[in-house]
């Protein structure tokens, strides 16, 4: 067991032996776990899809267009491939090998940005942005294909009581190093400008992200015992809305969360609309990342410790009450200052959905189906995430308290059914390791 090996003899283990093994090896695979989380959003802070890559784009192109499908990209690409593969990797007993392979061909994309993007930059720009899209495009795509698995190997090796913590862990000490990481890619720009500044951006952010899945073949993982059939595409496609049906505590769930991403609309226009009408310095916008930023630390912790105490639902409930509270703020603002609350709240809001949407599923989820269930839940909310920014930049030409009144009504309901309709599945159902 030391070195990870399981024998055969353990794959016919009971409830109680597999439950004694992951804890016994919790400790072990959970610094597996958050080096992954860690360097993760080091590197993604690096290579910022908000700041850095925007500003990447726009140094090749002032196409607005082209800065908008970064983040679309990134939505379809990480979250609707999962439905695709969801019913093959069910179909693997062990997890951590795929995952890993995977994992790699993930991160290759951002070697090659950072080789051709100081060759092609001066000599043939145009070029450049077509190979960076194509790039980001294979990166969000392997990302997306690996979703399931990880759920799959997180929900297999990491106790559901322990499952907050190492979320909130991570993103705690992740969230530390982001600062820094921004701050280096900061003194990068300045010191060396485009196109030199963007690939040692990349050099460093595929280094780090290289580093971070070193561990995953060490995780001690025993092999699946309820592996399921092998089903085609198509009828794991047509096996998804009946699903929904069949349970509908689940489908509910799912529900709330596709309106739920309507109520993400407004954090893109906070900053926006305090320039627009108090005139936001630039000191002052800084002061806005600053304040998020930290609340997005501060809550990674204690959103972990009461979701392992208390469950995931009671984290998204909160996450959704800050959802209501800080349009309703940003909307009847009478000063500048009063902005400080609404990005506290929105960092309160983005940690506690991502952690309970998240999570919630691997508890829903029959013992083998974990893929399945996260799979469902990401592919509907993919299409939804990556068309509300579009959404809110044509609400915008109308006002921006139209935006902030639409994701406040989201957010309220999608409160509303997790509240009366959803039970956490935590204390509702059994939840093998």
């Amino acid at each position: 067991m030391s070195e990870g090996v399981v024998s055969g003899a353990a794959y016919k283990a009971g409830e109680l032996e597999r439950e004694r093994f992951t804890r016994l090896n919790f400790r072990h695979n959970f610094l597996i776990m958050l080096a992954d989380s860690i360097s993760f959003q080091l590197a993604t802070s690096l290579m910022s899809q908000v700041t850095i890559l925007p500003l990447f784009v726009r140094e090749i192109t002032d196409s607005t267009l082209a800065v908008g499908l970064i983040t679309a990209i990134a939505s379809l690409g990480t979250l609707l491939p999962a439905i695709f593969v969801a019913g093959y990797i069910e179909q693997k007993a062990i997890q951590k090998w795929y995952l890993f392979i995977v994992a790699l061909i993930e991160r290759f994309p951002i070697l090659a940005l950072s080789i051709l993007t100081p060759l092609l930059g001066r000599s043939n720009p145009d070029l450049l942005l077509w190979v960076f899209f194509g790039a980001w495009t294979m990166h969000n795509l392997a990302m997306g294909l690996n979703m399931p698995s990880y759920f799959n190997l997180f929900s297999k090796v990491i106790p559901p009581n322990r499952r907050g913590i190492t979320w909130g862990l991570g993103g705690t000490i992740g969230g530390l190093l982001a600062i820094l990481g921004s701050s280096l890619s900061g003194v990068l720009l300045e010191r060396y400008g485009f196109p030199d500044a963007f690939a040692l951006i990349f050099f460093i952010a595929f280094v780090i992200l290289f580093v971070g899945i070193l561990g995953f073949p060490f995780t001690r993982e025993l092999p699946s015992e309820d592996v399921t059939r092998h089903r085609s595409i198509l009828e794991y496609l047509r096996r998804a809305p009946k699903l929904l049906l069949e349970d509908r505590e689940f489908g509910l769930f799912v529900g709330a969360q596709a309106i739920y991403t309507l109520a993400f609309m407004a954090s893109a226009f906070y900053t926006a609309y305090a320039i627009d009408r108090f005139g936001a310095s630039p000191q002052q916008v800084a002061l806005f990342t600053t304040i998020l930023m930290g609340s997005n630390t501060v809550a990674n912790l204690l959103y972990g410790t009461l979701a392992d105490r208390r469950g995931n639902k009671i984290v998204l409930q909160v996450a959704m009450s800050s959802g209501v509270i800080a349009p309703l703020i940003a909307a009847m603002a009478p000063s500048i200052e009063w902005f400080y609350i609404v990005f506290a709240l929105n960092g309160l809001m983005i940690v506690g959905s991502n952690m309970g949407s998240s999570n919630m599923p691997l508890e829903f989820a029959p013992p083998g189906q974990v893929p399945t269930y996260s799979s469902i839940n990401m592919a509907i909310t993919a299409p939804l995430r990556s068309l509300v920014p579009i959404l809110g930049g044509v609400i915008a030409g109308y006002g921006y308290v139209i935006i902030f009144v639409i994701a406040m009504m989201a957010a309220l309901l999608a409160l509303l059914v997790t509240s009366m309709l959803v039970r956490d599945p935590r204390f509702t159902r059994s939840t093998k390791l």
